[in-house]
């Protein structure tokens, strides 16, 4: 039991004597957050459009598919006031000029895939009722360039960095919850079909968003 103390001590007296041949410095980092929140889609992440006949496709104007309701569920071990930000994975893919709820804005939809490289049209999403904790709450959006937490004028979600929210007012700002629901319709829309390519093989719609969760 004597011999480890002695042995520490000569390896500390010896240490010096060695030569420094490289060093390298060890990084610890992390963030204490103040709770743990989960976000899903209730009744899973993906949205099946079926087929569409090609056949059924408006010549001269896009074609909207049927909509499809999904619920965002973003779930805390404590109440937190949280903000989401939606980044189009597809965006390359984002056919031009096409219209969701009358709105033309390039940043409000997003890409739903590609035939020989010819974007085949887009979806948007539209805005429905957040509740947290069971109590409906007014929808919120803030820029980058206009922090400010305001009601939006659109009725559809647009691309990161733009970031949403939702409270009781704009002036109060989000607010603290367990349970945050933000339902939304997901509409699809196929771009007028003389703009795209002439085939005679399918081809898949392949739309795809990430919602990034950020606490407040």
């Amino acid at each position: 039991m004597k011999k480890q103390p002695i042995l520490t001590a000569l390896i500390i007296a010896m240490a010096p004597l060695a030569a420094n041949a490289a060093s390298v410095d060890l990084t610890v980092s992390g963030t204490v957050v103040p709770t743990s929140c989960v976000p899903s889609f209730a009744g899973g992440s993906h949205v099946n459009l079926g087929q569409v006949e090609a056949s059924r496709l408006n010549q001269e104007r896009q074609t909207d598919l049927p909509p499809r309701d999904i619920n965002l569920i973003i779930a805390c071990d404590a109440p937190a006031p949280v903000e989401i930000a939606v980044v189009d994975n597809r965006a390359e893919t984002k056919a031009p000029g096409m219209l969701f709820k009358n709105n033309p804005s390039v940043g409000l939809y997003y890409g739903l895939g590609s035939v020989q490289g010819v974007p085949i049209g887009g979806f948007g999403l539209s805005v429905g009722q957040p509740t947290t904790d069971g109590t409906a709450q007014t929808f919120l959006v803030r820029t980058p360039e206009n922090p400010v937490w305001r009601v939006p004028t659109s009725g559809l979600v647009s691309n990161s960095p733009t970031s949403y929210s939702w409270g009781e007012s704009a002036a109060s700002g989000p607010v603290a919850a367990r349970l945050h629901a933000f339902p939304m319709q997901v509409l699809p829309a196929i771009r007028r079909a003389s703009a795209l390519p002439e085939t005679t093989d399918s081809y898949e719609l392949s739309g795809s968003v990430t919602f990034n969760v950020f606490y407040l």
